[in-house]
């Protein structure tokens, strides 16, 4: 009688053990996705970075800000056709242009205008010249491009406009990226543009 327990108790054990380990557990019952983007496929479906969405995190979440901290001006044009930017100043160091940056919207409201500027600036000598967007530039809206403007700040005339280019704050397929480039080898321009993104 007592084998006969033990028996049935044994018996118990691994019939509970056997179908424990036999449980339809996701682990072992689901496919296997990639997950793209950064993602980690966790319990059969795959968890995505923020910014991303879908059943693999192939899709880009529209972000509610493009946010501008930083603008690093790395290329302008340092002659106005050949002639000094500061053309009435005799001294050449010193008719170097006075290096400041504005932004406009597609309207061509200036959305920012840079209260600092960078005196007899040169470019092309692996000197960088960075504005720090106190506060920071918040886009909302991305469907048309904006325009970053470098100008030459003069003290006795008006301010020389040097040069621009248009760029885009965010595409559906642009990846999120920490810097955005404006740059055009024919308009003389090399600004790149420190972002963060809020969805």
């Amino acid at each position: 009688m007592r084998n006969q327990i033990f028996r049935l108790m044994l018996l118990s054990i691994l019939t509970s053990t056997y179908l424990g380990c036999s449980s339809d557990s996701d682990s072992e019952n689901c496919e296997t996705i990639t997950c793209l983007n950064g993602g980690t496929f966790v319990g059969c479906e795959c968890e995505c970075p923020q910014g991303y969405t879908g059943n693999n995190c192939s899709n880009q979440i529209t972000p509610i800000k493009v946010i501008i901290n930083k603008a690093i001006v790395k290329v302008f044009p340092n002659t106005d056709n050949g002639e000094f930017w500061d053309a009435a100043i005799p001294d050449a160091e010193a008719a170097l242009p006075d290096v400041y940056i504005t932004l406009q919207d597609s309207d061509l409201n200036v959305i920012y205008d840079s209260p600092t500027f960078y005196e007899n600036a040169i470019s092309g000598e692996g000197t960088f010249f960075e504005f720090t967007l106190t506060p920071s530039l918040e886009l909302t809206t991305y469907e048309n491009p904006f325009l970053v403007n470098i100008w030459d700040y003069d003290t006795t005339s008006e301010d020389d406009f040097m040069t621009s280019f248009g760029f885009f704050a965010y595409t559906s397929n642009n990846n999120f990226p920490d810097v955005i480039t404006v740059v055009s080898q024919s308009e003389e321009i090399l600004v790149d543009l420190e972002v963060t993104y809020e969805w």
